[in-house]
């Protein structure tokens, strides 16, 4: 019985937490061998002030504890150092997860690194998305690589070969969601399905300055009539995802996962053509902190910089602290910026009990109701079989 209570608590903790600082998002290089024509970040990127590897130790020195740390560029792995950063943040800040997404195009690069993260840090999980926006043609022109969609599959293949057996490792695919795509993302997601050799697959709509704002062109009657069809899939993950779990626990697991998602998908579809409030204030620049690839800081990566680390000493400690930063707190309560951008819906809905209680569980069981509502006959039928599989 102690044991099986237990297994509940870290989810029930999960549901009431202090607000604190949680998240870093951390840009260790500016250097990128793709031309996404989504990318918000296009016109920072192969600049020549990427911070030092001292610089970034700094920071990890400084910063308090906090749980995860989300990397991101540029192609994170194209810095040489970046096994070593994540060893001196799970030492230092003792996070529990890291995020490392990757246009999988270098795949000695991300084996080799991967190796030494797995060696390095043994006690953090790790989530290697790999970025797949569309089917070969429409993936290739998005990301500006002739080959991307092939090239990048091969590298799943070998890394569901190389870490299948490796369980504080996710592969998941990451597909942002735009003009270009919504029409063939369902097939997207099938063909990943029978492809087998990943653990989730998870969907984002375009944010941001990108680089070619056609591709933002998009309504919310599309994007939830995609949504709903989008579920089935990550129902089907679920259960892969929570296997090995007690039947009981497994249940209230997948309840908050799935119900998490279908949640993300409402304030997706809600503040896609305007800002729509969200039913729990924005926690950016008090739980989480976003430092760019040169040492300038701010509270969101869809907002302005705050401020720059080198006028702290890089002590990330200090520039939470700041003048500059609790100004910043104070005008994102007033700037009605309420957006699509899931990494901070989930960082600050953590904070949040009215969301943990209440609009998780009505968004699980709302995802339950309208099970299959918008889907096809012909998918329909495949979904139940994979379902069945």
């Amino acid at each position: 019985m102690q044991n099986r209570i237990a297994r509940y608590l870290p989810i029930v903790r999960e549901r009431f937490r202090a607000r604190q600082f949680h998240s870093l998002f951390l840009f260790v290089t500016s250097r990128c061998n793709s031309l996404c024509r989504t990318c918000f970040y296009f016109d920072k990127l192969n600049s020549r002030d990427d911070l030092t590897y001292d610089q970034i130790r700094r920071l990890s020195e400084t910063a308090p504890p906090f749980e995860k740390l989300w990397i991101s560029g540029g192609e994170p792995f194209l810095r040489n150092e970046l096994a070593e950063i994540i060893r001196h943040f799970a030492v230092n800040n003792r996070i529990r997860t890291v995020n490392l997404p990757t246009n999988g195009l270098l795949p000695d690069r991300i084996f080799r690194t991967v190796d030494r993260i797995l060696e390095l840090c043994p006690d953090i999980s790790i989530d290697l998305n790999f970025s797949l926006d569309g089917l070969a043609n429409t993936h290739d022109a998005i990301r500006g690589v002739p080959n991307n969609f092939t090239r990048t599959l091969a590298t799943i293949e070998a890394a569901e070969k190389r870490y299948q057996s490796v369980r504080r490792l996710r592969r998941n695919v990451l597909t942002v969601i735009t003009r270009e795509n919504y029409h063939e993302l369902v097939r997207l997601g099938m063909f990943l399905l029978r492809h087998g050799g990943i653990d989730g697959h998870y969907f984002e709509v375009v944010r941001g300055e990108a680089p070619d704002p056609s591709l933002k062109n998009l309504t919310a009657d599309a994007l939830r009539e995609l949504h709903s069809r989008l579920m089935p899939f990550h129902r089907i993950y679920a259960k892969k995802l929570f296997a090995n779990l007690p039947r009981a626990v497994r249940r209230i697991a997948e309840i908050y996962y799935l119900g998490n998602l279908r949640f993300h998908f409402d304030l997706h579809e809600r503040c896609l053509e305007s800002p729509a409030r969200w039913p729990m204030p924005c926690t950016a620049g008090q739980t989480s902190l976003v430092v760019d690839h040169n040492g300038a800081f701010r509270a969101c990566e869809m907002r302005g910089i705050a401020g720059r680390l080198s006028d702290f000493g890089f002590d990330v400690s200090a520039a939470l602290k700041s003048r500059e930063m609790r100004a910043e707190v104070e005008a994102i309560a007033e700037a009605n910026c309420w957006c699509t951008h899931s990494c901070f819906i989930q960082d600050s809905s953590k904070f949040s009990p009215r969301v943990q209680l209440f609009e998780i569980p009505w968004a699980w069981f709302r995802q339950r109701w309208e099970r299959y509502a918008e889907t096809p006959l012909e998918e329909l039928e495949q979904f139940k079989a994979l379902e069945m599989a």
